[in-house]
């Protein structure tokens, strides 16, 4: 008896003590493919990060067990995916997965993951700002400051990198988040060879929420969540 009392102490401190807060997969859309009778699917799989051992590689396997045939030569194939790993490191303080995958597909990744800004990325209209002035914005400066200020007050000042101005700083994080953001491309053939092909993208980002940062041990994990991503919507 006191034996079995021990195993059974010893699988509660193991499972008790996992490192692992969470996992999960998040994408910034869906591919939704029409139904059809076609099963060649050309493959092409790149990793740019510097995680190289996050690049899925079951997806011949996967892709198999739906029906699929993978062909060499991407002419003959009815589909093509085609998906890059461009990221894969520890994210940046109070940086979640839900504002990486914000981005979108293609999209510049800094420090951290944090999408890099581009122009027109505060959010505001200024050009309909403008109109609404007449087409002279700066005629009535006081009142556009005053709309800018009641934009701000409702982002929390963030757009303009402020986020400490009319809101409380946010939570800290309950550990350390490792993700791996990938970028997808199918591509549908056209059965008219003279119509162009339709294309799906979406951009993927796996992540691993760790009480200590550990790669070797989130790196399955994200190369598993990734394939599941990839194969999908076949």
């Amino acid at each position: 008896m006191s034996f079995r009392l021990l195993l059974i102490f010893l699988f509660i401190f193991a499972t008790g003590c996992s490192n692992v807060i969470r996992s999960g997969l998040m994408n910034d859309g869906s591919i939704m493919l029409p139904p059809s009778a076609e099963r060649t699917l050309y493959v092409q799989l790149r990793n740019t990060s510097e995680n190289q051992s996050a690049t899925p590689t079951d997806i011949s396997a996967r892709l198999g067990s739906k029906g699929y045939t993978l062909v060499p030569d991407p002419e003959r194939a009815a589909y093509w995916l085609q998906a890059q790993v461009v990221y894969c490191h520890k994210g940046a303080e109070n940086m979640t997965p839900e504002m990486i995958v914000k981005s979108g597909f293609g999209a510049g990744i800094g420090s951290g993951g944090a999408p890099l800004p581009t122009l027109g990325s505060t959010g505001f209209d200024m050009a309909g700002m403008a109109a609404a002035f007449g087409g002279n914005p700066m005629v009535n400066l006081p009142e556009m400051n005053a709309m800018m200020r009641r934009a701000m007050a409702g982002r929390g000042g963030a757009a303009f990198g402020m986020g400490g101005m009319g809101m409380a700083a946010p939570p800290k994080p309950e550990g350390t988040l490792y993700i791996c953001i990938a970028d997808v491309l199918v591509t549908e053939k056209n059965q008219d060879r003279n119509l162009p092909p339709k294309v799906y993208t979406k951009r993927s980002v796996a992540h691993v929420l760790q009480k200590e940062p550990n790669i070797e041990e989130a790196t399955p994990i994200i190369r598993e969540k990734l394939a599941a991503g990839l194969v999908g919507p076949f």
